[in-house]
């Protein structure tokens, strides 16, 4: 398209971003782009396809999904859990008083 139109975030740095939404997966240290739009969406609504893309690449699902927090939704959890894909990311909900959130995950 022609232009760049700014998508609208609620992130306290920068309320607008300008630029395409990508999905990309890495494998064996290649990255490939799966998915690039211009367009505003939900891209939690792109692992499920992802994933299921890579089955039919590969012949088998991915052992861990590295995902951020918007991918972190109870439908993406359920699929990664009822195929024995372990997926990333901080718990849903709100963090206990007592708990201490390390930054750093063992992958």
């Amino acid at each position: 398209q022609p232009h760049v139109r700014p998508i609208v975030r609620g992130k306290a740095s920068a309320k607008t971003e300008f630029g395409a939404k990508v999905a990309a997966s890495v494998i064996a240290g290649y990255a490939f782009v799966d998915k690039i739009s211009w367009d505003v969406y939900n891209e939690s609504s792109d692992l499920i396809p992802t994933i299921e893309i890579s089955r039919q690449k590969y012949g088998c699902y991915p052992e861990t999904v590295m995902v951020d927090k918007t991918y972190r939704n109870r439908c993406n959890i359920n699929y990664c859990t009822q195929r024995g894909i372990r997926i990333s990311g901080p718990r849903l909900g709100r963090p206990k008083k007592d708990e201490v959130c390390d930054k750093k995950q063992a992958y």
